[in-house]
């Protein structure tokens, strides 16, 4: 090349890494794969945290959450009802397929636990919000297996639990715009989702294999493997599978905000949290109803 000649411009990469979650276990009755911010450098903004999750038998005590939204996704084969209480007074039994978002703001607290016999199978996602709107008070979402709209086609099948992919548009009422799909995809089988401008993505495969493809990168992910798509133009995202499988999408704008994380707490600041876990010894956020399960 002459060396007058200007060198070409080299594109920047989209596509993260594969990464592999981390098995996370507690007694006999909670089973996931944990996948974290950290674990991909930032690129999961907004999202803060997935686990990918069976549970048989009460796990957790009520526990507060502040500065995110705690998002559970229930997969339809989970079986039973996954019971939520939490400090806005919903008593709610979430059956398979549902979806429940705990937008917690300033602060909220929750409890959740399968019903007898139950096998839940879910992700379980802490979106993180924008410093304006941690201060907000705490509203919650869900959104019922029968009223989500499902993509289908000769080799896929796809819920759009929220948000929009192509023609289709699903619930909203977030705190800030949000797709997640739940799909599923036959063996050679392809699915396109158009990832509009300024958005990134999360990409999991929750089993079989799952090819992502945009402009040209390629990534294959095994099962238990997640992967970022970083911000950019609008671009094409192409979906396939050469054994069959099934994914798990998150697209949204990044919020590219400093925070300071404590557990479920999400703040901007050290001193934030610290007077959110006040407020919470205080009651300040009322209380959790009792159970008539």
């Amino acid at each position: 090349m002459n060396k007058s000649e200007p060198r070409p411009t080299q594109q920047p990469t989209r596509l993260g890494r594969p990464v592999a979650g981390k098995t996370h276990v507690i007694g006999e009755g909670f089973h996931a794969l944990h996948f974290s911010e950290e674990m991909f450098g930032g690129a999961m903004d907004p999202l803060i945290m997935v686990d990918h999750f069976v549970m048989t038998a009460p796990t957790f005590e009520p526990h507060l959450h502040a500065g995110i939204s705690a998002v559970t996704a229930l997969f339809e084969d989970a079986r039973g009802s996954f019971l939520n209480r939490d400090t806005l007074g919903h008593n709610v039994a979430l059956e398979p397929g549902d979806l429940y978002w705990l937008a917690a703001g300033r602060g909220a607290a929750h409890e959740e636990r399968p019903a007898d016999g139950a096998r839940v199978h879910a992700l379980q996602i802490f979106v993180n919000l924008p410093h304006r709107l941690k201060g907000q008070h705490a509203h919650a979402l869900h959104v019922q297996r029968a009223t989500v709209p499902i993509i289908t086609g000769t080799d896929h099948r796809v819920r759009v639990l929220l948000g929009t992919s192509g023609t289709i548009h699903s619930a909203n009422g977030t705190p800030e715009e949000m797709t997640m799909l739940d799909g599923s995809i036959d063996a050679n089988g392809v699915f396109m989702h158009a990832l509009p401008e300024d958005r990134q993505a999360w990409i999991l495969a929750v089993n079989g294999d799952i090819r992502v493809e945009l402009d040209g990168e390629v990534a294959a992910l095994e099962e238990g493997t997640a992967l970022a798509v970083s911000a950019g133009q609008r671009v094409d995202v192409l979906l396939s599978s050469i054994g069959g499988g099934q994914f798990f999408l998150a697209a949204a704008h990044p919020i590219q905000e400093a925070f300071f994380k404590l557990g479920p707490l999400v703040m901007s600041s050290a001193d934030e949290a610290r007077r959110t876990l006040a407020d919470y010894a205080q009651g300040r956020f009322g209380q959790i109803t009792s159970s008539k399960t």
